[in-house]
């Protein structure tokens, strides 16, 4: 009997596939990517159903480990994925992916795909109008630990460095918003912690050179994804260019290369004329396969979002206080259409941001600007006050604005959120962020 290795960090759905397949092969359940492939290597599956969104190895770094190690030759993965957007499903086939099936997937097809993988059945004729099966194209663990633990901190305090999304926008109707992309620090004590890394952060980076002109400066980034708009501060981050000083970069590997050959990439001599392993600061770059502690006794944790390409949340726990930064994500429900993956998959959200003194949450769009914009990767003001509600979170600051909102437009959008919250009889508090903002939890 041919074996099947399901790799999904949601046990249900996990469990169900290997009930789909029971009596036609054996078949041995993973919980995340890591656990998918040392296990791997153990059973020596003919095929591997993995998910994408999973804590400490995600499904396009599985995929291309499996097709990589000699141990497994000619071993087949499909992909069974929530996530819709055309990048994803490219990306996941260019990583090494046979196939792939989007959930929820019908109980047919998960086994046909399967037994085609497997060479058991023969794949059906797209002239004939069958389905092609496409071909290859080309959480918790224990936290780390990032440096000595120190005395606790006793306070924190978070400052808006850049509050626009997708790209800058400045001008005279963006001037109390802000017109720069997203950065926002998080300073524990007199460690601080920078959340992305758009235009915002060249202005962080000149205020801290000044706060820290006679002493090292010692920082930690996290990078919710390395699109544009949150990484293009990062060059001109001064900082940078200064050997005194030192810097943790924190996020996911990405989907092709790792955390550094994406920065690296960024900064090649067609985009910028000094390159990365130039800079005279000390760089450490840090894929995150599980929670994060820093010095103080401070804990950072991520979470998958529904956006293009590889994109997660953060949660940071310290001094008795919880901020969650929550961009770019589009709601599983509206993007799919109401069904029970969908919604165990949005609740997951709410779940994540539990209890947050601060969520800082990415909304875009209108309802009305949602229909023409739907699949782009974004969330509603709607959307984000639900999640908001449900999280039970205390404030909730209005981020990522769309580069077309004006002032007089953001306005009337966080009196909409305002009154969405009074209507649900909440007693959530609602802000939108402004570049220059300071908030003392």
């Amino acid at each position: 009997m041919k074996k099947v290795l399901i790799v999904d960090d949601d046990p249900l759905l996990a469990e169900c596939a290997a009930d789909l397949l029971e009596g036609l092969y054996e078949t041995q359940l993973a919980s995340d990517g890591q656990d998918g492939y040392e296990k791997a290597l153990v059973f020596v599956p003919d095929v591997v159903i993995t998910d994408l969104m999973m804590p400490r190895m995600h499904g396009y770094e599985l995929c291309h480990r499996l097709k990589s190690e000699q141990k497994l030759p000619g071993i087949k993965v499909l992909v069974a994925s929530s996530k819709t957007f055309a990048t994803d499903i490219k990306e996941a086939l260019e990583a090494g992916a046979d196939a792939y099936i989007i959930k929820p997937y019908s109980n047919d097809e998960l086994v046909e795909t399967v037994q085609i993988l497997a060479g058991d059945k023969a794949p059906p004729s797209p002239a004939a109008g069958g389905k092609e099966v496409p071909a290859r194209a080309c959480e918790v663990t224990e936290p780390v630990k990032a440096g000595q633990d120190g005395p606790a901190p006793s306070s924190m305090t978070v400052r808006f460095w850049g509050t626009r999304g997708s790209c800058p926008s400045p001008g005279k109707n963006t001037v109390r918003y802000g017109g720069n992309t997203a950065c926002t620090e998080v300073r524990i004590g007199d460690i601080p912690i920078i959340l992305d890394c758009g235009t915002g952060l060249r202005g962080l980076g000149t205020a801290l050179q000044r706060e820290f002109s006679d002493k090292p400066l010692n920082g930690h980034i996290f990078v919710g994804h390395t699109h544009w708009d949150h990484i293009q501060g990062f060059p001109f981050f001064t900082p940078l260019y200064s050997k005194r000083n030192s810097f943790r970069i924190y996020s996911v590997r990405g989907s092709h290369t790792s955390l550094e050959g994406v920065f690296s990439g960024s900064m090649a001599s067609d985009y910028f004329p000094i390159p990365l392993n130039k800079l005279s600061s000390r760089l450490d770059f840090v894929e995150m396969h599980g929670p994060v502690e820093l010095p103080g006794g401070i804990k950072v944790s991520f979470h998958h979002l529904n956006h293009p390409g590889v994109a997660i949340g953060f949660r940071i726990e310290a001094c008795g206080k919880t901020v969650t930064y929550l961009s770019d994500h589009e709601s599983f429900v509206k993007l799919h259409g109401d069904n029970d993956v969908a919604r165990r998959d949005d609740a997951a959200i709410p779940v994540f941001a539990r209890g947050s003194d601060l969520l800082i949450g990415e909304a875009q769009y209108t309802e009305q600007e949602y229909a023409m914009r739907r699949g782009w990767g974004h969330s509603t003001l709607d959307d984000m006050v639900r999640y908001a509600i449900d999280a039970g979170a205390k404030r909730l600051a209005i981020f990522h604005h769309d580069p077309d909102h004006t002032d007089e437009m953001m306005d009337e959008n966080i009196e909409h959120c305002r009154r969405l919250i009074r209507d649900a009889g909440s007693t959530l508090s609602c802000f939108g962020a402004q570049e220059g903002q300071s908030i003392e939890l």
